[in-house]
């Protein structure tokens, strides 16, 4: 109990017991002084001397061991009923027809539960149309009225019930509104409007790794397709189904040039099989690069 509750608590016990604040304090042996400001509610005294005025009052306080042996008697208490209760509904040789029937229920309840959530579990893992038509893999919920995909020129449109999302080289839009941009391999999700949020997409990006390669060029290549290096005289790259090879100044991708490479320039792989060589003096084309440790 706080002051100045406990204060008037305490004056209102001695009182009803017609002790004076000195006969009080000597028993609990704290000064007069004290135990009138206790009363007041200037201070808040220590759990020890509550306890000690409170016993020397006859009664216990609120926070005292008392309180909790009775809430653990209590829950114990309540416990044993529902052992005996439940011992008891397992007992077929008395009220057969009654238990039985409250057992189908509860069987039958704890079933349904098993199976809803079962289900819920299968809907979440396979509810999505899924479209991966131009790298880009957009996925749709399911169960809207109304699916269906064409081109318009370069733009890739998506219908999603009354939704529509709209692709052109990477942009992305849902409603004719600019939702983000999506690179090669990213995955963009559509979440359905709900009471309180209209619909929107969200952005998953593909992680890449970084290699340093032996003549100072810089290779991301997507974090999820297996790696392996060889260097027999000639550096290999194998990623995935992919190979690329540092030939002096050139590098080759699947067998065929790419041209000159040099120290500091960036050559990334993209998750389709498309190589990019950034040219670290003449190509400013900013990318960004997801990475995990």
């Amino acid at each position: 109990m706080e002051q100045p509750n406990l204060g008037k608590r305490i004056s209102g016990l001695r009182k009803a017991k017609d002790l004076t604040q000195e006969d009080l304090a000597g028993q609990c042996k704290v000064s007069a002084r004290t135990l009138q400001r206790i009363e007041s509610g200037v201070v808040t005294p220590r759990a020890y001397t509550v306890r000690a005025i409170f016993a020397a009052l006859g009664c216990e306080s609120d926070d005292s061991p008392g309180d909790h042996k009775r809430d653990r008697s209590f829950v114990k208490h309540h416990f044993e009923h529902a052992f005996k209760y439940l011992k008891d509904l397992f007992n077929l040789k008395t009220n057969t027809m009654k238990k039985v029937s409250i057992l189908t229920v509860f069987t039958l309840a704890l079933g349904l539960g098993l199976f809803a959530l079962c289900s819920e579990s299968k809907a979440q893992a396979n509810k999505y149309v899924k479209d991966n038509s131009r790298g880009i893999v957009t996925l749709r919920p399911k169960g809207l009225l109304g699916y269906g995909q064409y081109y318009r020129n370069d733009t890739l449109f998506l219908h999603a019930g009354k939704d529509v999302i709209k692709e052109c080289n990477g942009n992305m839009y849902l409603n004719d509104q600019y939702a983000g941009h999506a690179d090669d391999g990213d995955t963009v999700i559509m979440n359905k409007a709900t009471l309180f949020k209209k619909a929107r997409l969200e952005f998953k990006r593909v992680e890449y790794q970084e290699i340093p390669g032996n003549t100072g060029i810089t290779y991301f290549f997507p974090k999820y397709l297996p790696l392996a290096m060889q260097n027999d005289g000639i550096m290999h790259y194998r990623i995935g189904k992919n190979e690329i090879m540092e030939i002096g100044d050139q590098i080759f991708f699947n067998g065929v040039s790419q041209g000159e490479v040099f120290a500091q320039d960036t050559v990334i792989l993209r998750p389709r099989g498309t190589l990019i060589v950034k040219n670290a003096k003449r190509d400013k084309t900013h990318y960004t690069f997801y990475f995990t440790m």
